[in-house]
């Protein structure tokens, strides 16, 4: 991370404020404390979930989604979501073994890892890998047998599928995830959810006992609280019998703030309020409460994300608006300490080709919340993928650098019109992320001039503006106005054009910096 940051160079006509400049501000002062036990934000933080569907189907390949990966840095490509239960895995004595009806999903075999290999290889990337629940428990513990009838897959076929995944990846394959939101399919309790686990992890174990694979649970769905989490963990520390972190790679869960499932519905105000910053915030923070129960000894991840489940709200999470939020809701993620987030995203899909869930094409359905779709058939022919909002605002996250963040006094007052981040470097320089969520397409948003307290004396500082020119502010759908320090994302997956930065003058431990509605400026300070 912080590639375009550090390699920014001054450009004709660099000026202290960065973006347009509203004719109303607001005046707001912050002071950056060192904080030594502050969370730390690691190179892999980000990453992306996609279907069990999109794997089996082949989309996961080196020429579709590399650079789209190595543009944005290191990451974890987690496959899994509800299509879990509904791919056929053709390993072992069930590589030859004809699918049955129920896998709708597709039948994933050695070609689809050969391909997922090629990807990680070319990108950087690692792995963790989604297996089918519901076949493998008991059947009276399915809430509802006849949704989404599931192919009859067995547990040694899925060590199988595992044992070649293993064999195929190595180490890029980092974990196992035992099924997808649980809580909505199975009656399981916390107990018994752990008890799966074990029975899982044991059987992997014995087949592939040099990979010391581990599991990647609970994985419940977006509820607020974190009590699914806490019963499964309840359960864990009761098992006397052994370690949980000997068992578990990730304690993992899922979080939507919004839904778009059965009518609901999701605005934008609604997703740049405070209030979604708030249920964010009471969702991170009883994750944190749950890990520090295992002594923090296992990674805490949300592995499945984004604006509103069920494919997003059209015209709200494929908008500009996405681009300020998701840059916000990784930061605030990773100051809270949680130590990965996942944007569940489409993978080979054409833009505005919507699919509903029931659809045989589903796999390959536009969801209003991707992070990339193809203009047209012959551009997803050609591996051509155009970048969403979502992925500008992931690649505006990828610019800071890895390092410990530092504390800012931004008031929850505050919140309605500005989020605020500094993340202090391995090298001395301060990262300081300043996002204006208003709207400047509505009437009374205001620039936010802000004067920051720095915590040392610093020389140089330099900012890097998001923002977009449509006119229709955070409304707009039309991706290609967006920039990041002046450049785009071409339907390659590479940067375009040269990048571009502001000079922001520094009085040796102060600086001032205006942030435009519906921009956000990322600004280094260096010695």
């Amino acid at each position: 991370m912080g590639a375009l940051v550090a390699g920014l160079a001054a450009y004709p006509g660099a000026v202290a404020v960065a973006g347009d400049v509203a004719p109303v501000t607001t005046d707001l002062t912050l002071t950056a404390t060192v904080n030594g036990g502050n969370a730390r934000l690691a190179e892999d933080f980000q990453g992306f979930s996609v279907e069990s569907a999109d794997f089996a189907h082949g989309f996961l390949t080196r020429e579709r989604m590399a650079e789209r990966l190595r543009t944005l840095g290191p990451g974890v490509l987690r496959l899994g979501g509800y299509s879990m239960d509904l791919v056929w895995p053709a390993f072992g004595r069930w590589a030859d073994a004809p699918a049955p009806p129920e896998a709708i999903g597709g039948t994933v075999d050695q070609s689809d890892l050969e391909h997922l290999k090629q990807l990680v290889d070319a990108s950087g990337w690692k792995v963790t890998l989604g297996a089918p629940l519901k076949k493998i428990i008991d059947p009276s513990k399915i809430k509802n047998p006849t949704r989404d009838p599931s192919p009859d897959v067995s547990l040694e076929q899925v060590v199988a599928e595992v044992k070649a995944a293993y064999d195929t990846l190595g180490d890029d394959l980092l974990a196992v995830e035992l099924g997808n939101e649980y809580d909505n399919v199975t009656t399981l309790t916390g107990a018994e959810m752990w008890a799966t686990a074990r029975r899982y992890q044991d059987a992997i174990g014995a087949a592939v006992p040099q990979a010391r694979l581990r599991i990647a649970g609970p994985s419940p769905s977006g509820a607020k609280s974190s009590t699914r989490e806490d019963e499964f963990v309840t359960a864990a520390l009761a098992d006397g019998s052994v370690n949980p972190q000997h068992v578990l790679a990730e304690l993992s869960s899922h979080w939507y703030p919004w839904s778009h499932c059965s009518g609901r519905t999701m605005t934008i105000p609604q997703l740049m309020s405070a209030e979604t910053h708030f249920n964010t915030r009471a969702k991170l923070a009883g994750m944190r409460a749950v890990s520090a129960r295992l002594h923090d000894t296992v990674r805490t991840t949300i592995n499945e994300s984004n604006s509103a489940s069920c494919s997003g709200m059209p015209g709200v999470s494929n908008s500009y608006a996405t681009a300020l939020w998701s840059l916000d809701y990784l930061l605030q993620t990773a100051q809270s300490g949680v130590d990965r987030l996942q944007f569940h995203t489409n993978t080979a899909a054409i833009c505005g080709d919507f699919k509903a869930r029931e659809s045989a094409d589903y796999p390959i359905s536009y969801r209003y919340y991707g992070a990339f779709c193809a203009a047209g058939q012959a551009a997803l022919d050609a591996d051509e993928l155009s970048a969403n909002p979502l992925y500008y605002g992931i690649w505006a996250f990828r610019q800071v650098p890895t390092g410990q963040f530092v504390d800012l006094d931004l008031a929850d007052s505050a919140l309605d019109r500005i989020r605020a981040y500094a993340v202090l470097g391995l090298d001395g320089a301060l990262t300081v992320v300043l996002i204006n969520v208003q709207d400047p397409a509505v009437v009374g948003s205001t620039a936010d001039t802000v004067a920051v307290n720095l915590p040392a004396a610093y020389r140089d500082g330099r900012a890097v503006t998001l923002r977009s020119s449509a006119p229709d502010g955070l409304a707009s759908l039309d991706a290609s106005r967006i920039t990041l320090g002046g450049q785009q994302v071409s339907p390659a997956g590479t940067a375009t054009a040269t990048p571009e930065s502001a000079v922001v003058p520094v009085d040796h431990r102060s600086a001032t910096v205006s942030v435009a509605p519906g921009t956000a400026q990322l600004v280094t300070f260096s010695h």
